[in-house]
């Protein structure tokens, strides 16, 4: 199994942002496996602005998922942590469908395609606090999707 797909590696590639495997061997992928079912009643509610919920379609068997994130609210969409590398896949359904909808304090957001960006761009769109745990993690991967709305525009 690759890391990445081809096309995600080369348009990052080209914009200098080099794309990423799995952490750990893929060993945090496999523990989030089981917390999934945990965080994901948490996870895009009114009261929790950390956590956020992609709505999904699975590019092969076109079957609804829900896929918890650490996400942040940005002027014209949201940036997203790609904590467990660009293999996952709600970011390779995302690609594949040419976007989604993300779940974030209790109201749903038609998102665009998701877009790699650099690591200080991503982080800055964090608190501070969370900015320290995503550094302690390794987390070296970000997307940004707009809102389809603003992406009309």
């Amino acid at each position: 199994m690759t890391a990445t797909s081809p096309q995600t590696n080369v348009a990052a590639e080209r914009r200098g942002i080099p794309a990423s495997g799995p952490r750990f061997g893929g060993v945090l992928w496999r523990i989030a496996r089981f917390t999934s079912p945990v965080t994901l009643p948490l996870a895009g509610k009114r009261w929790n602005p950390v956590f956020a919920v992609i709505d999904h379609r699975g590019r092969r068997t076109g079957r609804r998922y829900a896929t918890p994130v650490a996400a942040r609210r940005t002027a014209d969409g949201f940036v997203i942590s790609l904590a467990f590398g660009a293999q996952v896949d709600w970011y390779r359904n995302l690609l594949a469908a040419g976007g989604g909808v993300i779940r974030w304090r209790g109201h749903p957001y038609p998102v665009t395609v998701p877009e790699r960006i650099s690591v200080e761009t991503g982080l800055a769109a964090f608190h501070p606090f969370q900015r320290v745990l995503l550094r302690i993690a390794g987390v070296d991967g970000y997307v940004e999707v707009r809102d389809m709305d603003s992406a009309d525009k």
